[in-house]
């Protein structure tokens, strides 16, 4: 590793500039480091390291046939030029030499924080009026191999000393059943560019002195929350949210002291990260659009599950699982969920996984095989009531879209004709043997053709082609009484995913546009058996003569 120190002259003044240039142990591929340690700069520098923010995190931005003395000369000539700008409130010239990005103290103290915790605040919350006050946290152990104390926390509701609630209360749905409630204390304070946390806990309860001198008795009762072999101190302070010459936002960040077993305390500083609705949005718009939709999944098996999974990561507001399979070992190696769930219901593990990190989305499972007769009356339940079909019609009734990923020509069958009797969005997807293709297909209530039209266009093998197949690619496991296909997840999410687009397009009312296609086939292997990219045909359903109800028109 090499470090220089350089006095470095500036165009138009005496003196020079102390910089202190890091170059990368993989120089020239990556960017140098440009710390100017004796300079206070409002922006475009690290206030703790003192590090120059010469280069956006863009890619492409460092040009490694460049030598390192022009760039620094070049990019500090325009941050200098930028910064007279801002002071002299030449606003429009600034902007036209910076990259118009909000620039947040938050994020520059991420590396000092404790491992594996965090505490979540609504990132659109404004800063409070109130000096300082009491907060309830949402406390939950998430204890990691690198920090068993590690946790997760919410901040839930500002309040004055007396309890009395200031702003809006913040909440995630779908809290863990093991949540506590921790009351702890904040103060308003500006923090210095320090790294020490101990030392900002120091600077959080000098400012509580002072205000302690007009307040005593609300300051006493903010010291009171902080006794223990636990407390959270929270620093709130004015922070840019938004490219602009103001600081109108709020950050945020938390101090956890602990009592060691030698009665030390020790505090660490804990990340505090923006996880309201607009934050989480804001990097999917078309999210707000689905929140208030829902999904029917059936089929949980390796196209099901992903399709199911990233449903939820868009923020599909309810996703019913439907399934009669459980995870089997053998599973794993295309099926998004591992160990932990050997064993249990595809449909519930897939539901409970849902509900533990995707907080915006409720998930439930629906156990059971669709359509499977019985020849045993002892077998059937005494206290059946009503017809057996009740919950998996009912939850077809009430989805926004029915996603078939059953692969079953008897479930497509049924379900595609009970979503058109019930006027619900068809989806259905599945890969062919050996993975060597696959098929997306969507069908509206008012679509011309339907499920039916579809395999009978495949059987006269005139206007939509068959999904290609690869017979070669089937095995019986040992110790299953039923064969099954080869190949993995990294194909299967090919259909995954453009189930998902498909789905976002339907749930979206028009805010997602993925084409106006009905059929869509997937092609992953030629006719010789051999991988080729992935290659995606659009195809419409037309009806078909012989198809019992969208045939009518030919007769």
């Amino acid at each position: 590793m090499l470090i220089l120190e350089a006095d470095w002259p500036i165009q138009g003044q005496s003196e020079t500039m102390q910089l202190r240039i890091g170059y990368s142990p993989l120089h020239p591929f990556f960017r140098p480091a440009v710390a100017a340690p004796g300079e206070k700069f409002e922006r475009h520098q690290n206030p703790l390291t003192r590090e120059l923010c010469l280069l956006t995190q863009e890619a492409g931005q460092w040009d490694s046939n460049q030598l390192v003395a022009d760039f620094i000369q070049e990019r500090l000539d325009q941050l200098l030029r930028t910064l007279a700008a801002r002071n002299e409130g030449r606003w429009e010239d600034a902007a036209k030499l910076e990259e118009q990005f909000a620039d947040p103290l938050m994020p520059y103290f991420a590396g000092l924080a404790e491992d594996d915790s965090i505490i979540l605040i609504d990132g659109q919350a404004p800063l409070p009026s109130a000096r300082h006050g009491l907060m309830e946290i949402v406390y939950v152990v998430r204890g990691s191999w690198r920090n068993p104390s590690a946790f997760e926390g919410v901040l839930r509701q500002l309040k004055d000393f007396q309890g009395a609630a200031l702003g809006k209360r913040f909440g995630l749905p779908n809290e863990p059943e093991d949540a506590q409630v921790v009351t702890a204390r904040w103060v308003k304070l500006t923090p210095p560019p320090i790294t020490d946390p101990s030392e900002l806990l120091r600077l959080a309860e000098e400012e509580l002195a002072r205000h302690a001198v007009l307040q005593p008795r609300s300051v006493q009762k903010l010291n009171e929350a902080a006794q223990g072999p636990f407390s959270i101190t929270g620093i709130a302070f004015a922070d840019q949210a938004e490219y602009s010459s103001q600081k109108d936002g709020a950050g945020w960040l938390f101090l956890a002291t602990r009592q060691r077993p030698t009665g030390e305390q020790e505090t660490k500083l804990v990340l505090g990260e923006r996880a309201g609705k607009d934050d989480l949005f804001s990097r999917l718009p078309v999210a707000r659009s689905l929140l208030g939709k829902k999904a029917l999944v059936v089929g949980c098996g390796a196209i099901g599950s992903f399709a199911g999974l990233e449903l939820a990561r868009a923020c599909v507001g309810e996703i019913d699982f439907f399934d009669f399979d459980i995870v089997q070992p053998g599973n794993s190696l295309r099926w998004p969920l591992g160990r932990p769930v050997w064993g249990t219901s595809k449909a519930i593990a897939l539901a409970n996984f849902v509900v533990a990190n995707y907080p915006w989305t409720k998930a439930s499972a629906i156990s059971g095989r669709l359509g499977s007769a019985e020849t045993n009356p002892e077998r059937v339940p005494h206290d059946l009531k009503g017809n057996v079909l009740a919950p998996i019609f009912d939850a077809m009734r009430a989805a926004d879209v029915v996603v078939d990923a059953s692969a079953s020509t008897e479930v497509q069958l049924a379900l595609s004709h009970y979503c058109r009797q019930f006027r619900v969005p068809y989806l259905m997807g599945y890969a062919t043997l050996g993975v060597a293709g696959g098929v997306v297909a969507r069908f509206l209530p008012d679509s011309d053709g339907c499920y039916v039209c579809l395999q009978e266009h495949w059987k006269d093998k005139l206007t939509i082609p068959e999904p290609r197949e690869d017979s070669a690619g089937v095995v019986i496991p040992v110790g299953c009484n039923a064969s099954t296909f080869t190949g993995g997840g990294f194909d299967l999410q090919e259909i995954s995913l453009e189930i998902v687009r498909a789905a976002v397009e339907l749930l979206s009312g028009g805010d997602c546009h993925p084409g106006k296609w009905e059929i869509a086939i997937l092609t992953l292997k030629d006719e010789a058996g051999a991988r080729i990219l992935p290659r995606w045909d659009e195809y419409q359903c037309p009806p078909h003569p012989k198809c019992p109800r969208c045939g009518e028109a030919f007769r």
